[in-house]
């Protein structure tokens, strides 16, 4: 059967027969195949959905190697009987259509195979994305949101700085004409200390300045302290527009404000001597944050839930927050997540209506695992767990996508092709020299470039500049071999690196074009970054997205150029030997 397959092949589709293609694709996709049943049958505890880096696992502990080790021995034996039979180098008779045909047929078979970690991902967020049912996870994710607050965990803001929307027991205290004046008052002494700085612009809504903080103190004078413990300060807007401002919402400020406990920092002392004084302001109200979005309800949004928090605060019913405790310890225990509140019950930690000032903070980790004897005197909940166990599941069934890095495979498996097939176009002494000399042409590159640095003072454009005189001058050399039919092994190195340097070329001047008009946006004497330049700016922001869309067209620009660039190695060939 296998011998008059074979024997078809060859008289009728001898492109199929020289790559060996049926037998080397039903390999790889065998191949890929295995590795999504191994990606499925990797989740098969609760406790893998509490880890940070489930999906990247395939990297992480060493299964790779094993994938890879099989991807060469496949590889090799493949090359071996593929490259046994060249028609180019023979001279037989051979169109470009046949010669872009193989090119096509190498780079789609080398792409399937560096495909297999896709396929063991898939694989396993099937598994994970089946563990419980959407609505389940709806219900779940909701109790999640409602209940976070509760936790009291230091990583959480509940400053006034943190939250969203007006709480009449703080803001009917303090007025925003107030806050405001203040706010002037401390700007212009601070100017005028500080002349060649900037002050802090003023933040909407008016309470979360630290104005407003410094006044409501008055009104709680019984609530300060010696000692200090920390909530981070955090800040998520309802509603962002600028991806920059929308990442820098979630950064951490720590240092934020002074918390009351009796298991906490030691005291520091000010410039005189004193014990600094922390006023504890930090409340459930001020708690303003969302877990996990709804992917299919938008008015269940972080504004619905942040006016859900504060009416329920308002409402201070405590059987109603009791019933959150514990339908959030129902979900610990359904997914296996350690928690103990052996020294008082959880809502005992929970302050006390109107203000809900926060005198306790809960530690997150499991204590009796870390230290015993902290088990004697410390409850906790493992907050960050269960989300961890959650944002699995959400990643699995709404973000799951087989074309995830699919680009920087494209991108070697290009690589890889072009390796393979300069080898099938060129002689041996011609791959090899090309081979050896792109190291040394790399070395010289370095060399040139840090002469020029030290001559004339260091560029970051040098390196591009570099490059670009190098791919003329493969472009030049070889035109200028091929025309007058002289120098083959000097015209055959220059036109497999032309052709090596076309992957990247698109890529680097991209590159070089956004590190260019970067320079020239930036303003030396403003106070901004030229980091926090290319993360503001509109013009900067639209590069760097063409970037990355680019990393997907390449592939195809290249193989149209190819398509062109066959002729080239054509003429190359029917030059007389040296």
């Amino acid at each position: 059967m296998f011998k008059k397959i074979n024997q078809t092949l060859i008289t009728k589709y001898p492109l199929i027969w020289n790559l060996k293609f049926i037998w080397i694709l039903l390999t790889v996709l065998v191949f890929n195949f295995i590795a999504f049943i191994n990606g499925f049958l990797f989740f098969n505890k609760k406790s893998q959905l509490q880890e940070s880096g489930l999906y990247e696992v395939f990297f992480n502990t060493g299964i790779a190697i094993y994938y890879v080790l099989i991807g060469v021995i496949i590889g090799v034996i493949w090359l071996y009987f593929y490259i046994k039979n060249n028609r180019f180098k023979s001279n037989y008779p051979t169109s470009r259509n046949y010669l872009f045909k193989e090119f096509l047929a190498v780079f789609f078979i080398i792409f399937l195979m560096f495909y297999v970690p896709n396929s063991f991902k898939t694989g396993l967020k099937l598994r994970v994305s089946n563990y419980m049912s959407e609505e389940q996870y709806l219900k779940d994710i909701n109790i999640i949101n409602r209940t976070q607050g509760f936790t009291l965990q230091p990583e959480f803001g509940y400053d006034n700085y943190s939250r969203n929307l007006s709480v009449p027991a703080f803001d009917s205290l303090v007025s925003e004409k107030e806050t405001r004046e203040l706010y002037e008052k401390n700007k212009r002494d601070y100017l005028r200390e500080n002349p060649t700085y900037s002050y802090n612009a003023f933040l909407e809504p008016y309470f979360r300045n630290p104005e407003f903080e410094t006044l409501l103190q008055d009104y709680f004078p019984e609530r300060f302290s010696y000692t200090k413990i920390y909530f981070n300060q955090t800040y998520q807007p309802l509603k962002t527009t600028d991806s920059f401002q929308e990442e820098m919402a979630y950064s951490v400020a720590v240092d934020s404000l002074s918390i009351l406990d009796s298991v906490s920092y030691a005291n520091t002392v000010n410039a005189s001597g004193k014990p600094d004084v922390y006023y504890n302001l930090a409340s459930l109200y001020s708690y303003s944050s969302l877990a996990f979005e709804n992917p299919k309800d938008s008015t269940l949004n972080h504004q619905f839930y942040d006016e859900q928090w504060i009416a329920l605060l308002q409402k201070n019913d405590r059987k109603a927050i009791e019933n959150l405790l514990n339908n959030y310890t129902d979900l610990l225990k359904k997914q296996e997540i350690g928690y103990q509140f052996k020294h008082k019950n959880w809502i005992d930690y929970l302050p006390q209506y109107p203000y809900y000032f926060i005198d306790h903070i809960l530690n997150s980790r499991e204590l009796v695992a870390k230290d015993q004897s902290k088990s004697k005197t410390e409850d906790y909940i493992n907050q960050d767990s269960l989300n961890k166990v959650y944002e699995n599941i959400e990643f699995a069934k709404y973000n799951s996508t087989w074309l995830e890095h699919i680009q920087y495979y494209l991108l070697i498996a290009l690589i890889l092709t072009v390796l393979i097939i300069t080898f099938r176009f060129s002689s041996f002494k011609v791959w090899l020299i090309s081979l050896i000399g792109a190291g040394i042409l790399a070395i010289l590159g370095s060399v040139f470039g840090i002469s020029i640095d030290a001559s004339i003072g260091y560029t970051q454009f040098t390196p591009y500049i570099i490059l670009l005189v190098f791919y003329v001058a493969f472009i030049a050399i070889t035109l200028i071999g091929l025309g007058s039919k002289k120098y083959k092994v000097l015209t055959g190195v220059n036109l497999n690196w032309f052709v090596a340097t076309n992957i990247f070329i698109g890529i680097v001047m991209l590159s070089f074009y956004t590190d260019f008009r970067s320079e020239m946006l930036y303003d030396s004497t403003n106070q901004i970054s030229i980091y926090e330049l290319r993360q503001t700016n509109k013009e900067l922001l639209m590069l760097q997205q063409f970037a990355e869309i680019f990393l997907y067209i390449n592939p195809i620009l290249y193989l149209i150029s190819f398509y062109f660039i066959i002729n080239l190695y054509k003429k190359w060939q029917a030059m007389p030997e040296e």
